[in-house]
């Protein structure tokens, strides 16, 4: 045998090197060159460092989807691709050399830095590709997409024409999320929001004209008050004058009682009454004296410090109904301070410093919140200060709280296309649904995306300006190499900005921005085929067929793929989408270093291999988290050793028969009950997965294939024991062919789970059967025989297998091991034509003489017990009637109801009444004589009476199995025969005859003596042993 063991240590590399060595991947896209067309689009994993035991998780589902498509035959576009501009990078780069900002990177030198960050990119991608590889992928990694390359750049670049051709590109000053520690604007897509605590304060600010009368407004940014420029109210609220010892204070009035009441335990006495519109208008001098640090041109603003009207922006859920408005510092801000022709001024530079803004400059926005507060309490307009929990914005990428800022960046126009989004959005199929609800609802809520950053390390924009503001949009590098009248080798900063464009007398420099990096990924979807280099593929495949991301792609891949698709090409770039969820520790608890419960591919792969991480992760259900347990993974791992040992039993048999199941052609009318059982439920399982993988349910395939091969060995291998063991040769072939037939169809399918250990069974298959495929990869989808699908079989069998669980548990109340059997069992059930062709099966699993199938057994004692907990919540207040009822109608009556029907039914006062087993406690008392269980129709009833004849049985039955373990110790082939000897008590010896041919047969023993004294011959083994009190000796000698 090829491969004799599963060791996933051993087996994997073997089976890789296999692969590599016989390029079998490269001969399977050679035979489906010619098939349908499938596109995966990968979605570009960061070549940030090692993958990430999440991003493991996700290749292996894609890879599910590939290994499927091309078992269809289909022609795959399946290249891998990564991204690799941006923050991820740039800080791995200026870790390794110790650079803490721009300017160390610019004293390190911008070349030198881009060189490294390129290095590095290529450095983790081949690295990655390695584990990808390991962990069964079959992407396309010889030539992966690159955002770093001159052909993907130019991908980008076409985008940013098109926009821009479009009247989609323009330039604009925003106030946007700003995160200090990568120096750089955050769009929405890249905000992630963190539960933290922050210090809320109130403050008053001195109105302007009616001294001791003060403005209260209530914030949970304390930093932004220095940036105050006016004050918010709602023009339709009410608001009053309150009176607080000298001070008259203005607050809405519904918010008012909360201040004064709660906050400062005083009593509110108002004194005036009005509505929010006469607040319009009105001047506040700022307390913290801050107007001769503006710009001269805002300090002679007439709105500056004024009240402004805001019936969006100010409600009555929080604070006190006056909102302080910093038009600098927050996008409600800015727009209402737009509309009244407030410019948005914000002195903060690009690190989060305030700067050359009197006593606070240096002071860092947001981080010294503490310090702004004292300021305002030493301005003494502090009125109180409260801790609160609230959600705040963080950047996705150092995962540090966000500030505003106001500056200068390039964006998509995007929002007037959303309702066409939405419409396409339709059209695409989604699992789960609740992720294209979620997507339904971003673009509902679609905003024009900022696409620049201020950084070094990305796809430089091509926008060359001149000094009047005069600029130009590139498309490429042959246009700018004809508008530059230059040679253009390298398109990463600082050699792009090299150079110039001379054009009616000005000159033309680059924007010194870079593309946001979800930009680059967003262009994948036509840059993954060459486009617009090439149009071929692009033709041949776009949109992609499929996708598959994790959950929080929602508002990062998933969308800027259809923000950049429809920019460029006014379509959806994909036709299906699958989203999972995230990794967990057992408790639910996200993965980190710093909590150290994050668990590597590494490790997994060490512990129980790839095939059982693919079998593992892949199940879980779309879109939900996983708590991860090596416990359940370690079940995985015991499954996989039941697949590979039927494998085994298969190579056994058919060298023990001496036959080779791929050459052998059974006909129907030899096949029995289990047989017919066994390939419905084969073609039945290959009906549902292949229904399942079209609708793109990948979470759903597992469960079936692997009760498939789990029914294979423990019903239909359990029926057939006789058959396998000491049948006759046909019955032997009739065995061989089910368990061969029914395990290859299985591989077929379970290897877009587990492929290695798929290939290795098929590959012992092929060198001793002589199969002719390189691979199992090679054959096609298995197709469904419906003639073959026999539903009510499965029923039955379903039926039967409760029954056999049923006598088991009563065996176990009985103290009776399955090997003792037993005279009679009884089995309630109202319906008995089920258990017509499987009363053989029933009994020999049960190891039961006698079967009888009764509606009712003489003897039961049957007592019912309302739960009211269950009946309270449906019924109510007619819970006691109900209960009075259940009390006067015989047991026997509800219970045949309930089993029959699914429920007892009665009215009470014109009502319906349904009762069903949950809402009943069922008890049964077996008659003396006998034990009993339930089963799901009815119960069962275990004769529990011994005579001498059943435990000489017994007996036999367990000196066989101490036989057979004996046999695997001195590891005898199960081909080879023994000579053997057992010496017990001389009322068994003449019990024993009658089993004699039995156990002769099960043990492989051609001569069995049995003895009461120990025999003078010399035996190679000897064994003693007690059964029961009683000691027994075995002796045998091969023959």
């Amino acid at each position: 045998m090829k491969y004799p063991t599963y060791d996933h240590e051993t087996l994997e590399p073997q089976i890789l090197t296999y692969w590599q060595t016989n390029k079998i991947l490269e001969q399977l896209r050679e035979k489906n060159k010619n098939g349908k067309k499938f596109y995966f689009l990968q979605g570009p994993p960061y070549t940030s460092g090692k993958v990430h035991v999440g991003t493991a998780w996700n290749i292996c589902l894609k890879d599910m989807v590939l290994r499927h498509q091309r078992l269809l035959g289909k022609n795959l576009w399946d290249r891998m691709g990564y991204d690799m501009h941006g923050l991820p990078t740039s800080q791995k780069v200026m870790k390794k050399f110790s650079l803490k900002n721009k300017d160390e990177i610019e004293i390190f030198g911008v070349k030198k830095f881009t060189d490294e960050c390129k290095n590095f990119c290529l450095e983790m991608m081949h690295q990655m590709n390695k584990d990808f590889i390991r962990l069964g992928s079959t992407f396309d990694h010889t030539d992966p997409y690159q955002p770093i390359s001159k052909e993907f750049i130019q991908g980008l670049w076409f985008l940013i024409k098109t926009a821009h051709e479009k009247g989609r590109l323009y330039e604009g000053q925003r106030t946007m999320h700003w995160d200090a520690a990568t120096q750089s604007a955050v769009a929405k897509h890249e905000l992630e929001y963190k539960s933290v605590t922050d210090t809320s304060i109130y403050m008053k600010f001195p109105h302007k004209d009616k001294p001791n009368t003060f403005f209260v407004i209530w914030t949970t940014t304390p930093w932004t008050i220095p940036l105050n420029l006016a004050i918010m109210v709602n023009p339709t609220l009410d608001y009053v004058d309150v009176k607080v010892g000298d001070e008259t204070w203005i607050l809405a009035k519904e918010l008012a009682g909360k201040l004064v009441d709660d906050v400062l335990e005083g009593k509110m006495q108002v004194t005036k009454e009005y509505k929010g519109e006469e607040l319009v208008g009105q001047h506040y001098s700022h307390p913290l004296n801050i107007k001769e640090c503006l710009p001269e041109d805002l300090q002679n603003n007439p709105k500056l410090f004024s009240i402004l009207s805001s019936e969006e922006y100010v409600t009555t859920e929080a604070g006190t109904g006056l909102v302080h408005c910093a038009p600098g510092c927050g996008p409600e801000d800015y727009e209402v301070g737009h509309d009244n022709k407030i410019p948005p001024f914000n002195c903060v530079n690009e690190e989060g410093y305030f700067k050359e803004f009197g006593k606070f400059t240096d002071y860092k926005a947001k981080i010294d919140d503490n310090k702004f507060i004292e300021a305002i309490e030493d301005s003494g307009t502090l009125v109180a200060k409260e801790k609160y929990v609230h959600d705040y914005p963080h950047g996705e990428r150092s995962h540090q709280p966000v500030i505003f800022r106001t500056t200068k960046q390039w964006f998509f126009k995007v929002e007037d296309l959303k309702e066409k989004m939405l419409v396409e959005n339709e059209k695409v199929l989604w699992n789960p649904i609740t992720a294209k609800n979620a997507f339904h609802s971003w673009l509902q809520n679609l905003r024009d995306n900022s696409i620049t950053k201020q950084r070094y390390w990305g796809t430089p924009i091509p926008i060359w300006q001149a000094e009047d503001g005069d600029y130009i949009v590139v498309g490429s590098v042959a246009e700018l190499e004809e508008l530059s009248g230059q040679k253009v080798t390298n398109l990463h900063i600082p050699s792009i900005d090299e150079i110039t464009i001379e054009k009616d007398g000005k000159v033309y420099k680059r924007c010194p921005d870079i593309l946001d990096v979800w930009v680059d990924a967003g262009s994948a979807s036509w840059n993954s085929l060459y486009y617009p280099q090439r149009t071929d593929l692009f033709e041949k495949f776009f949109p992609a067929d499929a996708i598959l991301e994790g959950k929080d792609q929602i508002r990062g891949w998933f969308n800027l793929l259809m923000v950049c698709s429809f920019l460029a090409f006014d379509k959806a770039p994909f036709k299906r989408v699958f989203m999972h969820g995230f990794l967990n520790d057992i408790d639910g608890v996200k993965m980190s270093k710093s909590l150290g419960n994050i668990i590597s591919p590494k490790e997994f792969i060490q512990k129980h291999g790839a095939d059982v991480f693919r079998y593992y992760m892949c199940q879980t259900r779309a879109g939900v988290d996983i708590n991860f347990s090596w416990d359940e993974c370690v079940v995985k791992q015991r499954n996989l050793h039941i697949l590979w040992n039927m494998h085994k039993l298969v190579l056994n048999i058919a060298k023990e028969i001496e036959v080779n199941p791929a050459e052998l052609n059974i006909s129907e009318d030899r096949l029995g009950v289990e047989e017919q059982y066994i390939f419905s439920k084969l073609h039945s399982t290959v009906q549902e997965v292949s229904k399942l993988l079209e609708e793109y349910k990948l979470d759903e395939i597992i469960a079936p294939i692997e009760n498939l091969f789990l029914e294979l060995s423990r019903t239909y291998m359990q029926l057939v024991r006789e058959k396998s063991s000491v049948g006759e040769q046909e019955d032997k072939e009739v065995v061989l062919y089910t368990v061969y037939t029914v395990l290859l169809s299985t591989i077929k399918m379970f290897q877009i789970i587990s492929p290695f250990i798929c290939e290795a069974i098929y590959l012992n298959f092929k060198e001793t059967f002589s199969l002719k495929e390189a691979s199992v990869s090679h054959y096609t989808w298995p197709e469904v025989n419906k003639e073959l699908i026999d539903t009510q079989l499965e029923k039955e069998m379903a039926s039967a297998k409760q029954v056999i669980q049923a006598i088991l548990h009563a065996r176990e109340q009985a103290k009776l091991g399955v090997r003792w059997p037993v005279k009679e069992v009884v089995v309630i059930t109202q319906d008995a034509e089920p258990f017509t062709l499987l009363q053989d099966a029933i009994k020999q699993q049960t190891n039961v003489k006698s079967l009888q199938f009764k509606q009712k057994f003489e003897g039961v004692k049957l007592t019912i017990k309302p739960e009211y907990a269950k009946i309270g919540p449906v019924y109510g207040n007619l819970s006691p009637q109900i209960i009075t009822q259940l009390g006067i109608d015989s047991p026997e009556t509800v219970v045949q109801h309930i089993e029959s029907d699914g429920a007892h039914i009665f009215d009470i006062n014109k009502q319906t009444i349904k009762i069903t087993k949950e809402m009943v406690n069922i008890t049964r008392s077996a008659p003396d004589g006998f034990t009993g269980a339930n089963w799901k129709q009815g119960a069962v009833y275990l004769n529990i009476e011994r005579t001498s004849e059943l435990d000489a049985e017994g007996y036999a039955r367990e000196i066989m199995r101490k036989v057979q373990d004996l046999r695997k110790k001195t590891e005898l082939e199960k081909t080879d025969r023994i000579n053997l000897v057992v010496q017990c008590t001389d009322e068994l010896k003449q019990s024993f005859k009658q089993f004699q041919e039995m156990m002769q047969e099960k043990v492989g023993a051609p001569t069995l003596h049995f003895t009461t004294t120990t025999p003078q011959k010399q035996y190679d083994h000897t064994s003693e042993f007690k059964i029961k009190d009683i000691l027994f000796t075995v002796w045998f000698s091969k023959t």
